[in-house]
């Protein structure tokens, strides 16, 4: 199946927010890890396991080839994480790999948001090779007039792809895109922390658990730059000037590269203008940067590469550098 998913994924997310239309959709939030491990599927558990090879293969002119008994030797330093519920291998790693397991990250996140936790989506792509788990603060904050919500995720593989990542992620309802910035200056808190799957992860939960519970001051601070944002006016055509160099156009790219990059202009200024094809998304503070930046957003989370859903998910647990550069030229604009 498309997109990552196979018929050995599953997933929840509560009445389609922030991601619609993505598995089962639930009602009202999971009560307890317990209750979200179960109705997100992922209440399986990686087992580790040898990996064997033939010690000797005969030639093939060997007449006593019918007789042959294979031996198996063990691969030095190589471990098979296996799927319990299914027996299917998900990857191989070294024997200095630290399994994190599903309920771990489920228990990290009810850790950090204790009683104010609200599971909002879970799940499993590529078979369970890689899983996340999303939580919101239960408050809505107003952003430069638009509803915001802060959540928190935990996304990590079970293949050795993927660190165990962590990070604060704003999120725009109006148009459920995604807003996750590193904010500049020195007293700047990390919104993203990442830890190897390597002896030691346990002393390293402690100290993750610190980092994310710093997402009140994250809100705080997001809530004034997307604030200042919403007041200070963008003409559409300084807009573009923005979006030329976010999206340069040079001698040395192809007919097609750059006709890409031409209709990405349009689309963004588009949505910027309120004329996008979910309609006008352009909230309570149009005609500003902070209207244009969520332009970019929408359009990165929903339009790039046409696709919805599980890949908007995936790209949200990735470091968004597009985002990050519009923010960084609209402030300067």
């Amino acid at each position: 199946m498309g997109h990552g998913i196979t018929d050995a994924d599953t997933m929840f997310s509560v009445r389609e927010m922030p991601w619609h239309g993505l598995g089962s959709v639930l009602e009202q939030h999971p009560d307890s890890v317990d209750d979200a491990l179960q109705k997100s599927g992922l209440d399986w558990q990686i087992i580790q396991r040898p990996v064997f090879m033939p010690d000797a293969v005969p030639a093939a002119d060997d007449n006593s080839n019918s007789t042959w008994t294979p031996s198996y030797v063990q691969i030095p330093d190589t471990l098979a994480n296996v799927r319990e519920d299914t027996n299917c291998v998900l990857g191989l790693v070294g024997e200095g790999y630290e399994v994190v397991q599903n309920r771990q990250a489920f228990e990290f996140l009810d850790a950090v948001l204790g009683t104010d936790l609200m599971f909002e989506t879970a799940g499993s792509l590529r078979g369970g090779k890689r899983v996340w788990v999303l939580a919101r603060r239960p408050d809505f904050v107003k952003v430069a007039g638009d509803d915001t919500a802060t959540f928190v995720f935990i996304a990590s593989s079970h293949d050795g792809t993927m660190s165990v990542t962590s990070a604060v992620t704003p999120v725009r309802i109006v148009c459920a895109n995604t807003l996750g910035v590193a904010l500049r200056g020195t007293d700047a808190s990390p919104r993203t922390f990442r830890m190897r799957h390597t002896a030691g992860i346990d002393q390293k939960w402690e100290e993750a658990r610190q980092v994310m519970q710093l997402t009140v001051s994250y809100e705080e601070r997001f809530q004034a730059a997307g604030d200042r944002m919403g007041r200070e006016k963008l003409t559409v055509d300084r807009f573009v000037n923005v979006l030329e160099t976010l999206l340069p156009r040079d001698d040395e790219m192809g007919t097609l590269a750059k006709q890409n990059r031409v209709d990405a202009t349009e689309q963004i200024i588009n949505i910027y203008r309120g004329l996008g094809s979910s309609g006008d998304t352009t909230g309570n503070s149009p005609h500003t940067k902070w209207a244009a930046w969520n332009a970019v957003g929408e359009w990165s989370d929903w339009y790039r590469r046409q696709t919805k859903n599980t890949d908007q998910v995936q790209r949200s647990f990735e470091d968004n550098r597009l985002k990050q550069d519009a923010f960084d030229l609209l402030t300067v604009a």
